[in-house]
């Protein structure tokens, strides 16, 4: 016990020597800038974004309130604890590789992105660009690190590489079903003209039905008419294997982007394998609201057996996770051998915030 104290007592009064170090450095600062002390942790304490001056060990020696409170923390829960602490595990390494090459090195700093945990357990992302500061002999004293947060940046393109996944994604999805309406006419017309005429009036119907989605992605809408217009991309309007039923819903942008990505994702793999891949299958879709409750299935019958998946797909991740996780709310997807089921559940309010 004796040794541990003695230990913590020898790490406290080096760091109070590391203060002493850059107090005394401040103060010379200070000298040469013309500028007081107070004028100093005036502009310390007010900076935009957050600094903080770390020690050789990687030990916080100071930080000014902008950094504690991105992350979180009172100014004391931080002082002696390492940047490690605060640091995404999959950053430390990446961090800890750089800060190490400038303490036994000869460079200026560094400069990095790097993921923080806040105290919440909240992941925020910030630009990270560090300042070594060396004596006249050129060794290290300390760092001085400067952090921006950049955390809605890196939302912002992470929704950019989803959707241009998704553009991708229907785009190959799109050309699948133009493959499978060709063979269907084919099978129903007798000659090349009565086939050319069926598919030209089909690709009409699919343009005009992509052209809504568009819209949909501005505009409120309303859940009949986001299903009408998701399905009218595979089948003709008034199929009758199709049933709707449900009341009244009016959705966001949000909402019909992400049930308009799901209704998609569930009629692709229905024209491709499940109920309207053949002539007998029929497909039931239906919404209640409950007590400020929304809750929607898609149900297929009468169509091939259904195998489930081996494996979850790009597709199968926009039906489950995405749905819910923007919604709030829970998704189940089951493969029974009689018909695909999907269900969601979500509170009201979700769907128009």
């Amino acid at each position: 016990m004796e040794g541990v104290i003695g230990e913590d007592a020898g790490l406290m009064a080096d760091l109070r020597r590391q203060v002493k170090a850059v107090e005394g450095e401040v103060a010379g600062l200070h000298a040469r800038l013309g500028i007081s002390e107070a004028d100093y942790r005036a502009l310390f304490e007010h900076a935009g974004v957050g600094v903080a001056h770390v020690g050789l060990s990687g030990e916080f020696i100071d930080l000014n309130s902008h950094f504690c409170e991105y992350l979180g923390y009172a100014r004391e829960e931080l002082l002696g604890a390492t940047f490690l602490k605060v640091t995404h595990p999959e950053d430390a390494d990446p961090n800890l590789g750089l800060f190490n090459g400038q303490k036994w090195g000869a460079g200026g700093g560094y400069r990095m992105e790097k993921r923080y945990v806040r105290s919440n357990g909240e992941i925020v992302w910030a630009d990270l660009s560090v300042s070594v500061l060396r004596d006249a002999d050129g060794n290290p004293q300390r760092f001085v690190s400067i952090i921006t947060d950049i955390s809605e940046p890196k939302k912002n393109e992470e929704r950019l590489k989803f959707f241009l996944g998704e553009m991708g994604h229907r785009a190959k999805n799109l050309l699948s079903v133009i493959q499978a309406t060709s063979r269907q006419i084919a099978r129903t017309t007798k000659s090349v003209p009565e086939f050319l005429d069926a598919f030209d009036n089909r690709l009409a119907g699919i343009a005009a039905a992509q052209n809504a989605l568009i819209r949909h992605d501005y505009i409120e809408v309303d859940l009949a008419e986001l299903i009408e217009s998701q399905i009218a991309v595979f089948v003709t309007p008034g199929d009758p294997r199709i049933h709707v039923d449900g009341p009244a819903v009016l959705l966001s942008p949000n909402a019909a982007r992400v049930i308009g990505l799901a209704l998609h994702e569930l009629a692709t793999n229905a024209c491709k394998y499940g109920a309207l891949s053949s002539g007998n299958g029929n497909i039931a879709i239906e919404w209640t609201v409950t007590d400020e409750q929304f809750a929607m299935s898609w149900t297929e019958q009468d169509g091939p057996p259904v195998t489930p998946p081996t494996r979850v797909g790009f597709g199968r991740t926009v039906m489950e996770r995405m749905v819910a996780a923007s919604l709030h709310g829970a998704v189940e997807l089951r493969f029974p051998a009689d018909g695909l089921v999907w269900r969601l559940q979500a509170p009201l309010r979700s769907l128009a915030s």
